[in-house]
């Protein structure tokens, strides 16, 4: 018996229940199965041009940084604060601070100073201060400040009926974040004479070359997410490839210099690294008994996770079954991550990312097209084919504070 000529495969492409050339929800129902990381990340509200804009929420500042000619260090009645770089934007009248750098005990009981900030000058990153704010030493302060200490700040009470006038720092204009979207596509193909096969030898060739598509498809959004680059600046033209940018990138763009959530420095994956960057994370606000982050890794650095000593990995013994794998971290302070190990993950890289503040946008959603034999738009080629295509970017929220990142690993 004559099996019949192949003339639908919507039996062996999910995107052919669909009507019309819009394929996106039933396309990412696909790659979502495949690929936990993209399914974390998800998708949020469609936008209407090429360039996107959100507006970086941030933290509220929470440590702020001397420099070399803060004169603390002299003695205990010794008012000058100088600060670093751009800390005095964190500050304001009435500012109260203590000591992150080390302990500075006074007074009878050992409590730590706390300075309060009378007046500051926004050009010159000068602030002058009262020392021992709340009077247990009689006013004066500990000499065991150091010039380039880190200060911790406690929190700004404000005068009863205030101005607005008189708290600057506190109304500062937004700062807006953008990337550009990224054109990503998959195909299929058919010459006529595998066309003219016998259906089930079609279908077997559609079949793989759809599960092949979506892989490929699947890993590159996953490495646009993680490793994309700086944003192109052009649009609208057929000469120009738009990138668009990651986020390591906007990780590494925005660090904060007194919490660095970019680890470049550790080489050894180990319980400790990774628990020092979710402190961080908590001290930035993350919530570890509601928070959801995830840890995202190689395949390697899961392997090097699972055979951590056994006071850090604890396992269930089944009669029949060797091996042991993490699939939670536990932190010291409460944090329950996820471990997603994912094959786009360089092995000297390991990521923490806070699911609710990174989705992929779209800009044009995956939609398809055929043409070529056996279609409504033959063009004389002796080929069938078919192109999903569309157009996503990355929005990426509080970088410098919610996400975090090792890059030094050793590459095993």
């Amino acid at each position: 018996m004559t099996l019949p000529t192949a003339s639908s495969f919507a039996s062996f492409d999910v995107t052919a229940r669909t009507e019309g050339r819009s394929v996106d929800s039933i396309l990412w129902d696909a790659v979502f199965p495949v690929s936990r990381l993209l399914e974390v990340i998800g998708s949020g509200p469609k936008i209407d041009q090429q360039r996107h804009e959100w507006i970086g929420l941030g933290a509220d500042p929470i440590l702020v940084t001397g420099t070399a000619t803060t004169d603390l260090a002299t003695g205990g009645a010794s008012t000058v604060l100088d600060l670093a770089g751009s800390d005095i934007g964190a500050v304001q009248n009435g500012t109260i601070l203590v000591n992150a750098s080390r302990a500075t005990p006074i007074g009878t009981y050992q409590r730590n100073e706390l300075l309060q900030i009378n007046t500051y000058d926004a050009t010159t990153g000068i602030a002058a201060v009262t020392r021992d704010a709340g009077n247990f030493n009689s006013g004066t302060g500990s000499t065991a400040h150091v010039n380039t200490d880190t200060f911790r700040i406690l929190y700004t009470p404000l005068q009863e009926g205030s101005d607005p006038q008189y708290d600057p720092n506190v109304y500062l204009a937004d700062t807006i974040l953008e990337n550009y979207s990224a054109i990503l596509s998959m195909k299929m193909q058919l010459t006529g004479s595998q066309k003219a096969r016998a259906m089930e030898v079609v279908s077997s060739e559609i079949e793989r070359q759809w599960a092949r598509s979506t892989f490929a498809l699947r890993n590159k959004m996953a490495q646009m997410a993680l490793y994309g680059y700086n944003s192109s600046t052009a649009v609208g033209s057929d000469t120009v490839i738009r990138n668009c940018k990651g986020l390591l990138d906007f990780c590494v763009d925005n660090v904060v210099a007194t919490n660095v959530l970019v680890d470049y420095t550790t080489t050894a994956l180990t319980y400790d690294a990774i628990n020092a960057l979710l402190i961080k994370l908590a001290l930035n606000g993350a919530d570890p008994e509601g928070g959801n982050l995830k840890i995202v890794t190689s395949y390697t650095s899961k392997d090097v996770m699972a055979n951590w000593d056994a006071d850090k990995v604890r396992t269930t013994i089944n009669e029949g079954q060797v091996g042991r794998e993490v699939t939670i971290f536990k932190s010291s302070i409460g944090f329950n991550c996820e471990v997603i190990a994912d094959p786009v993950v360089h092995k000297n890289d390991l990521f923490i990312i806070d699911p609710a503040k990174i989705k992929f946008i779209p800009f044009r959603p995956f939609a398809k097209e055929e043409w070529g034999k056996d279609t409504s738009s033959p063009n004389g080629w002796d080929l069938w084919a078919q192109r999903t295509i569309g157009e996503y970017t990355l929005e990426v929220v509080d970088p410098g504070v919610s996400h975090a990142a090792m890059t030094y690993l050793t590459w095993l």
